[in-house]
């Protein structure tokens, strides 16, 4: 369980520039293009969304499996992942025939 004193998640600005570059080296990933959303826990930085396609990245070394869950659930309550134009979200289908 994680003690979540101040939990902070917000839409990451221009001055989060560094921070966003320092948790993609920590998690050895790339930096998706944002616009972002990211959460704070106690004033640091642990973990980010692309708003653009929806990866994330996160601080390795802190427990960020509920927070990133909270992440994409608010991601998904602002409108989900926003694509890029001229592309469509292709809906799978079930067929029962």
């Amino acid at each position: 369980m994680i003690a979540m004193d101040s939990l902070v998640i917000r839409t990451a600005t221009a001055s989060d520039a560094e921070a966003l570059q320092r948790l993609a080296a920590l998690d050895s990933r790339d930096l998706a293009a944002g616009p972002h959303l990211l959460a704070e826990l106690d004033g640091r930085a642990v973990a980010a969304l692309s708003r653009t396609n929806g990866s994330v990245v996160a601080d390795p070394f802190a427990y960020t499996d509920t927070i990133v869950a909270m992440l994409r659930h608010r991601g998904e309550q602002l409108g989900g992942v926003r694509e890029r134009p001229g592309l469509r979200r292709v809906q799978p289908r079930l067929h029962l025939g």
